[in-house]
């Protein structure tokens, strides 16, 4: 559970009302962008206001001084002056005091024109300059007349009379031009003060509307934080009220663990009032004595931020103490928090007494049902074991006496002892078979089967049984014929067995048909074949029918002491179809009839190429020394019979002990093993075998047992034994597992070929196909002896199958010592045996130059 699984409704509530109240990243951003606006404007305000005074400071020296005046009376100036100089010409006895006056007068002017710093500007302009400078020089020249004496002056006075034109001019140049120049830049100024001022007031205008913006900016801020007051304050009252009414203890403490808050779940779990526990350590209240230390070192490591505590791991179980010293367990979680001010730990918590014990009641219940399956399993164990010994040693007995010179009568009689005997096994199979299907194990061999001569069969082998009940049997096909499909064929046959055997067994004098349909749906991708068995029986009421597919369910107990059964055949019938995808059904009115369906999904199949003939007897092994392992003298007298009756040698033991001895010894080919012996068993005396040093510790082991359950196999099979056989033993199955099996090439009188298997499977395969095979299987071969030229340290779990395959292949060619020495060293690998799987390996080459030469003469052979 994740920290933000850990929200109580208290926590998502204030989250929810903070998250409404909070302006959003938007408004923040509007926030700061009309404070940073007010900020440059007022800025650019002042940088402006500064501006226009600096300018009208400028204004204000410039109208003291009166330039502009100073400029226009030069010229006046020059003229007095230029006038006094013609009066004293027309006017010897003229005061020349007045002369002097009016040259000082002028020369003033001219001179605050030269050195004034509100002239400097003019001075920019040639002819100001040029007028100002041929003055200067001019009364620069006259400055000794002036001071002079009157008689000197008044010489001097045509030449002054003179140059009063020139100087005229001068003055009037100087006077045009410095007012042109004044004047324009007042204008300046003025227009310059002017734009300053529509600036200014834009700048205000603009200032005034942020200001006004800004201002209804924190008009909507105020009252926002109003509402965010508001909603805080409800929010903290919709706490309290949560905290107070929720189930969850909610603890609140400071970093050293003194309780802040606790409401009223946690005071009801621990006993304790808010008042009590306030500001007390609140581990040292409810940790129980033997953990005190621990939770007080834990609780230090939270807050020191380590690595590795219980801090936003979500929930944790540990064991908690009441106010009255109760031990009990707690669901504990721990957050960190900040309320602005300091770190908080709070703590959610609640008392899962209930909850534990009734974990604890549920394991016992548990517990209890399994010592019940296995109860079922020994039972059925031993079950198993208890009948099928008996019946071992009954059908074994029968199948000898079978062979023996009868009469006609003690033929019959035999016959019918010996499927008496089979009926009672069917049903202890179908007993066994509940607990093979409840285990998972079962499996389905999926190959191409053709349906109508499966159907063929069938009916066949039920009409001796259908014709002492007077019952017609018939099969056909409805609509499109789909002749061969893709399922497990013995598994598809022991269910429509099993739906012919109850329609026979309640149809006296009626009639059994049996439709096969390819329905027009799909499924998968996959055509689905529906299958139906009719009767016109008695029927099943419509109260049995939900129930007519459970176990151990026959119809009402008329129908049980009419036919018997053990109600268990509908019921391994819908584990196989479900098992195979399908689905079972059934429709019934009693006194009519019973139809019951069956829908599979079925690939298209398709006919084998070629049609292999088959061999008339089941291959037999070649001649091998057997030692047979078995307490029970009838079973152990049965098996004897029935492998010497193959030419097989029997070496027998009646308990694990004496073939652990035998098998030490001396060599055998084959071992077979009972399971159940007083005192060493079976598993026990294969351990021993395989441990020990003796001469067959690597020879194959089957086991023979009539405990046949899944789990029972795969024990077999880990105690170092290779095979299985089931009893009550029977001749095929057996001929079966000795040819196959494993065994030790050491015999001398394992043929190099066997002749009829080789042309048995010759005239199965074609002659084309058979040369073909031929190749590959040498080509095999050579590559298997050049591989396994050189065993390597890692090499015995991997070579173990190779070796297989290969014989596998011998098999099919007859090539019996080559496949028994490649059998032979696949078990000694497989027992991790390195130096009796060196010499067998290198035995291989010999064996298949002679193998390869007898196979190629036979093959050229027409």
């Amino acid at each position: 559970m994740t920290s933000s699984e850990q929200q109580t409704p208290a926590e998502s509530s204030l989250n929810a009302q903070l998250a409404t109240a909070m302006p959003n990243r938007s408004r923040r951003v509007i926030g700061s962008a009309l404070v940073i606006a007010a900020f440059l404007l007022f800025s650019l305000t002042g940088l402006l206001g500064y501006r226009v005074v600096t300018n009208f400071s400028g204004v204000q020296p410039e109208a003291s001084d009166n330039v502009m005046w100073s400029l226009s009376q030069v010229e006046v100036d020059a003229s007095d002056f230029n006038n006094a100089v013609k009066e004293a010409l027309l006017n010897p006895d003229i005061d020349f005091n007045r002369l002097r006056l009016r040259f000082d007068i002028y020369y003033s002017r001219v001179n605050t024109l030269r050195s004034s710093a509100h002239y400097r500007k003019v001075d920019a302009i040639p002819a100001f300059t040029a007028s100002l400078n041929r003055t200067w020089d001019v009364l620069q020249g006259t400055i000794p007349l002036i001071d002079g004496p009157d008689r000197a002056l008044a010489a001097a006075l045509p030449e002054l009379d003179s140059q009063g034109d020139e100087l005229r001019e001068h003055a009037r140049i100087l006077s045009i031009s410095g007012l042109k120049y004044f004047v324009q830049s007042a204008d300046d100024n003025r227009a310059a003060i002017s734009r300053m001022l529509l600036q200014l007031a834009g700048l205000a205008v603009l200032l005034f509307a942020t200001l006004t913006a800004l201002a209804v900016y924190v008009l909507t801020i105020y009252r926002k934080s109003r509402m965010r007051g508001v909603a805080l304050e409800q929010a903290n009252k919709r706490m309290q009220t949560i905290l107070t009414t929720s189930l969850d203890g909610v603890i609140v403490t400071d970093m050293n663990g003194r309780v802040l808050e606790f409401n009223k779940a946690a005071e009801r779990t621990f006993g304790y009032k808010f008042s009590e526990v306030l500001g007390r350590p609140i581990i040292e209240m409810v940790s129980p004595d033997d953990a005190l230390q621990h939770h007080l070192s834990h609780a230090e490591r939270i807050q020191n931020r380590e690595t590795g505590t219980i801090e936003g791991k979500g929930r944790v179980t540990l064991q908690a103490k009441r106010a009255n010293g109760e031990i009990f367990p707690i669901e504990l979680s721990i957050q960190r928090a900040d309320d602005g001010q300091q770190e908080l730990f709070i703590a959610f918590l609640h008392d899962i007494s209930k909850r534990v014990a009734a974990e604890n009641e549920l394991l016992e219940t548990r517990d209890r049902a399994l010592a019940g399956e296995r109860a079922k399993a020994e039972f059925l164990t031993v079950m198993s074991h208890e009948i099928r010994t008996p019946l071992n040693g009954l059908l074994g007995n029968l199948t000898l006496l079978h062979d023996t010179p009868l009469s006609d009568d003690q033929t019959r009689y035999v016959r019918n002892m010996d499927i008496s005997g089979r009926v009672l096994m069917r049903h202890v199979d179908s007993v066994l078979d509940i607990a093979r299907f409840q285990s998972g194990a079962l499996e389905f061999d999926i190959a191409c089967t053709d349906l109508g001569l499966l159907l063929t069969e069938l009916i066949n082998s039920q009409i001796g049984q259908a014709e002492q009940q007077g019952t017609q049997l018939c099969w056909n096909w409805v609509g499109t014929r789909m002749e061969w499909g893709r399922t497990d064929r013995a598994a598809l046959e022991q269910v429509l067995l099993n739906l012919l055997g109850n329609a026979i067994k309640f149809t006296p004098q009626g009639s059994v048909d049996v439709e096969i349909e390819r329905l027009p749906e799909t499924e998968d991708n996959k055509p689905v074949i529906e299958l139906r068995v009719i009767d016109t029986g008695i029927g099943i009421s419509p109260d049995d029918l939900d129930h007519v597919f459970d176990d151990f369910v026959t119809s009402d107990t008329s129908f049980g002491r009419a036919t018997g059964g053990t109600g268990l055949g509908l019921g391994i019938t819908r584990r196989i179809v479900e098992g195979l995808g399908g689905t079972i059904g059934v429709e019934s009115t009693p006194g009519e009839g019973s139809t019951f369906w069956v829908r599979l999904p079925m690939e298209q199949g398709r006919a084998p190429g070629t049609t292999p003939t088959a061999d008339a007897h089941r291959p037999i092994a070649d001649k091998l020394t057997v030692l047979l392992v078995e307490d029970n003298d009838i079973n152990r007298e049965v098996a004897t019979a029935l492998l010497r009756k193959d030419g097989h040698t029997v070496v027998s033991a009646h308990d694990g002990q004496t073939g652990v001895e035998s098998a030490a010894n001396a060599r055998f080919d084959l071992i077979l093993m009972d399971i159940a012996m007083p005192g060493m068993d079976g598993l026990q005396a294969t351990r021993a075998i395989r441990c020990g040093d003796g001469a067959s510790r690597n020879v194959p082991i089957i086991a023979l047992s009539a405990n046949i359950l899944p789990q029972e196999r795969e024990r077999f099979l880990a105690a170092g034994m290779n095979g299985f056989l089931p009893k009550p033993l029977n001749i095929d199955e057996m001929r079966d597992a000795l040819f196959n099996l494993p065994a030790s090439p050491q015999r001398t009188d394992t043929q190099i070929i066997n002749t009829a298997q080789l042309s048995a499977n010759r005239a199965g395969m074609g002659e084309e196909v058979f040369q073909t095979l031929v190749e590959r299987f040498r080509s095999e071969v050579e590559a298997l002896i050049t591989e396994v030229s050189s065993l390597t340290g890692d090499s015995l779990d991997t070579i173990g199958a190779r070796l297989h395959t290969v014989a596998g292949s011998a098999a099919i060619f007859g090539a019996s010592r080559l496949r028994h020495t490649l059998l032979a060293a696949e078990n000694s690998a497989k027992a991790q045996d390195r130096t009796e799987t060196r010499r067998l390996l290198d035995e291989l080459p010999v064996i298949w130059n002679d193998t390869r030469d007898k196979l190629t003469s036979l093959a050229l052979a027409a």
